[in-house]
C-alpha cells in the first residue's frame, strides 16, 4: 500500500520530461478522509540534464497512436483540465492528460507552475543513498513512510526524475538481457529521454534490438546517431565493434567511414576494419564462404602476423590450408607457434606437414608435442593409425610400437587400440592383438574393433570368447553378423595349409603342391603365393584357395579378395567365403582420415 502511494509522484516527474505509459490504477473518488492522493514534487521544474542534447528520436508505430486527431497548427492549448487534475493531486490523470496534450501539440511542454511547493523540509540524503545503491523499491517504501509521518512532504523533482529514469533504464536492460527485442523498442520509444550519449548502454541495446528484429535501417540510424553526436573515443570504438557483429559487412563499412582521422594518420576505427578482414578470412578458412578477401586486405593481416600476432598467423595458416596451399600453411603455423603455445597452431602445422607427404616428420611433430594437449595426441594417433594398418603397412618396430602404445593408453583412444590390434593381427601376433581389440571395445565399441576381437579370438582357439563377442554385437554391426556365419571356418593359420590343399589331387602337379604347402606352413606366404601364381588357371580348387590364403597372409589383401571372389562365383566354399571376408577387412585400412583435404 505504501509503495502504491509513493508511486504517483515518481510517475509525474517522468510525464513532465517525455511521454510514457504509466502502470497506474484508474483514479477513484476518495471514500474516506484517510485516503490521500500522491503529491507532486515540491520543485516546480525538473532538474536540468548535464548538458542540452537532442537525443535519438524514435517514431511511434501508427497503430499505437491515440485516436484523437492532431490539432491544427497554431491552435491554443487548452490546459484547463490539466490544471484541475493537478489541483486535486490526481497524478494518474495529470500524466494521462500530459500525454494527450503532447500528442495533439508535439512542441508543447507542461507549465512550470503546475504544482505548489512542499510545506515540509526533509533530509533526503538517506533516500539518495538508496538511489545510489539501486534499491529503488526500498526508496519508494521509505518515501511512502515519510509521507505518512510528515503530511505535505513531497520528494524533490531531482530525486523523483532520476528514479524514474533509472527504473526505465533497468526495464530496458532486463528486456534486452532476455532478448525481448519488441519490449526493448517499446520501452525506448516511451522513454526517449534515455536515448542520449550519456545513456550509451541504452543506445547500444536499442540498436541491437533493431538489428535482431531484422530492421537494419533503424539499427544503422541508432549507430549513426552515436557516431555523429557522441565524443567518447572508447564508446565510439565499442559502438562500431558492436555494429560489426550485428550488421552486414557493407553497412559496417559505412560506419567505419565516419571515423575521425588520427593525428599520426589512420582512422579511429582501423582496428574494426582489421577485424572485418579477419572475419572474411575466417569464413573462407572454415569453408563457410568462397568469397576470397582482396590481396590488399590479406596483406594487412600478414603484416600483423609478422609483427608477432600469433592469432593472425594461425588464421592465415588455416586460410592457406583450406586452399590446399600446405607449404604456406605450415610456414604460417610455424610462425604462430613461435609466438604462442596454443596447441591449435601445432595441430595445424602437423596437418599441413602430413598433407605435404612428410609422414615421418608429421608423426615426430605430433609425438614430440603430445603433452601440449589432447588434440595433439589425437592427431598423432590418427596419423599412425593410417600408417600401421592397410595394405602398405609394415611390421611395427619395438620403439615405434612402444610410442604408439604410450599415447594410445594415455588418451584411451579406441582408434589407436584398434589400429594396434589390426597391425599385430596382420603380423600373426594374435594374443597381443586380441588384448588391444579388447581395450578398443571397452573404450568405445566399433564395428572394426569388435570384428578384430572376434577373429583374433578365433585364431587363438578361444571359441567361447569369439562366440560371446559375435552374439553380443551381431545385431548392431553387419560385419559381425556376417562373421557369425563363418566362425567355424578359420583356416588362415600356417598349420591349415595341408587342410586347405587336402582336396587337391597329386599327379604331375604334386611337386609344386608339396613345395607351396611346405612354404605356407613355414609362414613363407609370399614365396608360396608367387609359385601358385605361376600355375593360375591350372590348379585344383583347394590349391586356388591356398593361393588366396597365401596372398591374404602376405597382406596382399586386394589380390586375395579377387581370388576368393572368383572361387565364390565358380565353386563356393566356406573357407573361401571366410577368406574373402578377411580380405575385405584388410583392404579397409583406416577410415578416419580426418586430415584429408580432399
Amino acid at each position: 500500500m505504501l509503495t502504491a502511494v509513493a508511486f504517483g509522484y515518481f510517475g509525474l516527474a517522468s510525464a513532465q520530461n517525455a511521454p510514457m505509459k504509466l502502470d497506474l490504477p484508474q483514479q477513484q473518488e476518495p471514500s474516506s478522509a484517510s485516503a490521500r492522493p500522491a503529491l507532486a514534487p515540491r520543485e516546480t521544474t525538473p532538474a536540468a540534464p548535464p548538458r542540452k542534447e537532442a537525443g535519438l528520436k524514435l517514431q511511434r508505430p501508427a497503430a499505437e497512436a491515440p485516436a484523437e486527431a492532431m490539432a491544427p497548427a497554431g491552435k491554443a492549448v487548452d490546459e484547463s483540465a490539466l490544471r484541475f487534475y493537478a489541483s486535486q493531486g490526481d497524478t494518474a490523470r495529470v500524466a494521462a492528460e500530459i500525454r494527450r496534450l503532447k500528442t495533439l501539440h508535439a512542441s508543447w511542454q507542461p507549465p512550470e507552475d503546475l504544482f505548489t511547493g512542499s510545506t515540509v523540509a526533509i533530509d533526503e540524503q538517506p533516500l539518495w543513498a538508496l538511489f545510489a545503491a539501486g534499491r529503488y523499491e526500498d526508496l519508494r517504501e521509505q518515501v511512502a513512510t515519510l509521507q505518512l509521518e510528515h503530511p505535505g512532504y513531497v520528494p524533490s523533482a531531482d530525486l523523483s526524475g532520476k528514479v524514474l529514469i533509472a527504473e526505465q533504464r533497468q526495464l530496458i536492460v532486463a528486456a534486452s538481457n532476455a532478448r525481448d527485442w519488441e519490449q526493448v523498442i517499446a520501452l525506448a520509444t516511451e522513454n526517449q529521454d534515455l536515448l542520449v550519449c550519456r545513456e550509451i548502454d541504452v543506445l547500444w541495446r536499442v540498436a541491437e534490438a533493431f538489428a535482431s528484429s531484422d530492421d537494419a535501417d533503424r539499427a544503422i540510424e541508432a549507430y549513426r546517431y552515436i557516431l555523429t553526436n557522441c565524443d567518447n573515443p572508447k564508446e565510439r570504438l565499442a559502438t562500431v565493434q558492436k555494429a560489426s557483429v550485428a550488421l552486414p559487412v557493407k553497412s559496417v563499412g559505412e560506419l567505419i567511414a565516419m571515423g575521425k582521422r588520427r593525428v599520426g594518420g589512420g582512422s579511429e576505427f582501423d582496428a574494426v576494419r582489421l577485424d572485418l578482414i579477419r572475419r572474411s578470412i575466417g569464413e573462407v578458412a572454415s569453408g563457410k564462404s568462397d568469397d576470397l578477401p582482396g590481396d590488399r586486405d590479406v596483406k594487412l593481416i600478414e603484416a600483423s602476423a609478422r609483427r608477432g600476432n600469433a592469432d593472425d598467423a594461425g588464421l592465415l595458416g588455416w586460410y592457406a590450408y583450406q586452399r590446399k596451399e600446405f607449404g604456406a600453411a605450415r610456414d604460417w603455423f610455424a610462425l604462430a607457434s613461435k609466438a604462442s603455445k596454443d596447441p591449435k597452431h601445432l595441430e595445424g602445422m602437423i596437418l599441413a606437414t602430413r598433407n605435404l607427404g612428410e609422414i615421418a616428420e608429421a608423426e615426430k611433430l605430433a609425438y614430440d608435442g603430445r603433452n601440449a594437449g589432447s588434440p595433439i595426441r589425437k592427431a598423432y594417433i590418427e596419423i599412425v593409425a593410417s600408417e600401421i594398418t592397410g595394405p602398405r603397412a609394415t611390421k611395427l618396430l619395438p620403439d615405434r610400437q612402444a610410442r604408439i602404445e604410450e599415447v594410445t593408453s594415455a588418451e584411451q583412444s579406441a582408434l589407436g587400440a584398434q589400429a594396434l590390434g589390426w597391425s599385430l593381427y596382420n603380423n600373426a601376433q594374435f594374443a597381443p592383438a586380441r588384448a588391444w581389440f579388447e581395450r578398443s571395445v571397452a573404450w568405445a565399441p566399433s564395428e572394426e574393433a569388435v570384428t578384430g576381437l572376434a577373429v583374433a579370438a578365433q585364431h587363438l582357439g578361444e571359441r567361447k570368447l569369439a562366440a560371446e563377442t559375435i552374439a553380443k554385437y551381431r545385431e548392431q554391426y553387419p560385419m559381425v553378423a556376417a562373421l557369425a556365419k563363418l566362425q567355424d571356418h578359420a583356416p588362415s593359420s600356417p598349420g591349415a595349409g595341408r587342410k586347405i590343399a587336402g582336396r587337391s589331387k597329386g599327379g604331375g602337379q604334386a611337386g609344386y603342391i608339396k613345395q607351396t604347402i611346405a612354404l605356407y606352413e613355414a609362414g613363407k606366404y609370399r614365396e608360396a603365393a608367387a609359385i601358385l601364381d605361376k600355375h593360375e588357371g591350372r590348379m585344383p580348387v583347394g590349391m586356388n584357395e591356398l593361393r588366396g590364403w597365401a596372398h591374404l597372409n602376405a597382406q596382399d589383401y586386394r589380390e586375395a579378395s579377387r581370388i576368393f571372389s572368383e572361387i565364390q562365383k565358380k565353386t563356393p566354399t566356406k573357407t573361401a567365403s571366410h577368406g574373402q571376408f578377411l580380405s575385405e577387412i584388410g583392404t579397409r585400412g583406416n577410415p578416419h582420415r580426418w586430415w584429408d583435404a580432399n
